[in-house]
C-alpha cells in the first residue's frame, strides 16, 4: 500500500482532491466528475487556457490512486515557485486575479462550458503572473441556468477591490476573516454614499446585499431563468467595473525608502555590491526578501535569473513593486 498524504485544504470538493506522494502534489479526478473533465479536456478549452498562460498546465500519470474507489484520473499541475493568498496581495495584484477569473470565463463561453468557482483562492501568481490553478472548476453551460459562481466572485474579487478603492486599502483583510469572500452587506455599509451612484457598484454589491437580505428566510419557488445574452452582459459588466477600478499609494515612510534614505551614493552602491557578490557565491535556487520596500536589492537576486520572493508589510511599496514588475516585464519576481 502505497502512503499518501491528502491535501486538507480540498475537502469540500466532491469532483477530486489534492495529494501528495514524498513532495509531488498529484490531484485526483474523482468519476463524480468524468464528464466535465473530459468536455474540459476533449472540447479544446484546457488547451486554449494553458496556450493563453490562464491556467496550470498538468499532465495525467499512472500511478495507485489515493482512493481508489471513487477515483477517475490522477493528474500532476506543474508545481508553482511560492503560495500566496488573496489577503497578501497587492491591490493591482487582486485586480489583475478578478480579470484573470473573467477572463476565463469569457473564454470558457465560447467552448459551452463555465466556472462553477470563482474563488480568489483558485489564483495563484507563477511569480508576476496569475494563473488558474484549480482544474476542477469548469462545468457545462446550460442555457437559462444562473452564473454559479456570481456570488463568490463579488464576495472573494469585488468587495475587497471596491473597499480598497474607495474606503480603505487596509480592508482587503477582512479575507483573513471571511474565507468565503466578504459578506456583501457589511461590504455595502462600509462603502461611502457615493459607491451607490456607480452601476457596477450599485448592482453588484448594494443591490445585491439588499437582495440576499430579501430573500434570507424565503424558501425561492422558482429558479431564476438567465438567459445567454444576460449572463454575458453580467460577466461584461463585472469586467469593466473591476477594470474601472484603482488605487493610488500616497506616498509612506517604507514606499518612498530609497528616495529619502540617509544611505550616501556610495554607501548604496557598496550595499549592492556586497550583496551580489553573495548571491554569485552561494547561488541559491530562491531568494525570500524579507523587508524589501519597493525590490531594489530584490532586484539584484531577480536579474540573476534567481526566483525572488520579495516581502513588504506596506500595501504602498508592494504596490509600487508589482507595477515595476508589469511595466518592465520582470518574470523572476513575486512582490
Amino acid at each position: 500500500m502505497i502512503k499518501y498524504e491528502i491535501e486538507d485544504s480540498s475537502f469540500r470538493d466532491p469532483s477530486g482532491f489534492l495529494f501528495y506522494h514524498g513532495d509531488i502534489l498529484y490531484r485526483q479526478i474523482n468519476q463524480s466528475y468524468k464528464k466535465e473533465y473530459d468536455t474540459l479536456m476533449n472540447s479544446g478549452l484546457y488547451q486554449k487556457l494553458v496556450d493563453e498562460k490562464l491556467i496550470i498546465p498538468h499532465k495525467e500519470v499512472n500511478i495507485e490512486p489515493a482512493k481508489p474507489e471513487i477515483a477517475y484520473k490522477i493528474i500532476q499541475p506543474e508545481k508553482i515557485p511560492f503560495i500566496s493568498y488573496p489577503y497578501e496581495w497587492s491591490f493591482s495584484q487582486l485586480k489583475q486575479a478578478a480579470l484573470t477569473t473573467l477572463d476565463i470565463q469569457k473564454i470558457c463561453m465560447d467552448y459551452e462550458m463555465t466556472l462553477k468557482d470563482a474563488s480568489a483562492y483558485n489564483i495563484q501568481f507563477n511569480m508576476v503572473n496569475p494563473i488558474f490553478i484549480d482544474t476542477l472548476s469548469f462545468e457545462t453551460y446550460i442555457e437559462g441556468k444562473p452564473w454559479h459562481a456570481y456570488k463568490q466572485f463579488c464576495q472573494h474579487f469585488l468587495a475587497p477591490l471596491a473597499l480598497m478603492s474607495h474606503k480603505d486599502i487596509r480592508l482587503n483583510q477582512l479575507l483573513r476573516i471571511y474565507m468565503d469572500g466578504i459578506p456583501l452587506d457589511l461590504t455595502s455599509a462600509l462603502l461611502p454614499m457615493k459607491t451607490k451612484t456607480m452601476f457596477t457598484l450599485m448592482s453588484h454589491i448594494h443591490a445585491h446585499a439588499k437582495s440576499q437580505k430579501h430573500y434570507e428566510n424565503k424558501k425561492i419557488k422558482k429558479e431564476f431563468k438567465l438567459g445567454r445574452r444576460s449572463f454575458i452582459g453580467i460577466i461584461e459588466s463585472l469586467y469593466s467595473g473591476t477594470k474601472k477600478m484603482n488605487w493610488t499609494p500616497k506616498e509612506t515612510e517604507w514606499a518612498e525608502y530609497y528616495s529619502e534614505t540617509n544611505y550616501t551614493t556610495s554607501a548604496f552602491q557598496e550595499k549592492k555590491q556586497i550583496i551580489s557578490d553573495f548571491l554569485d557565491k552561494i547561488k541559491p535556487k530562491i531568494v525570500w526578501d524579507l523587508g524589501a520596500n519597493t525590490g531594489v536589492f530584490s532586484r539584484l537576486a531577480s536579474q540573476k535569473g534567481i526566483k525572488t520572493i520579495s516581502f513588504d508589510i506596506d500595501p504602498a511599496a508592494i504596490e509600487k513593486n508589482y507595477l515595476d514588475c508589469i511595466k518592465n516585464n520582470e518574470t523572476n519576481i513575486l512582490p
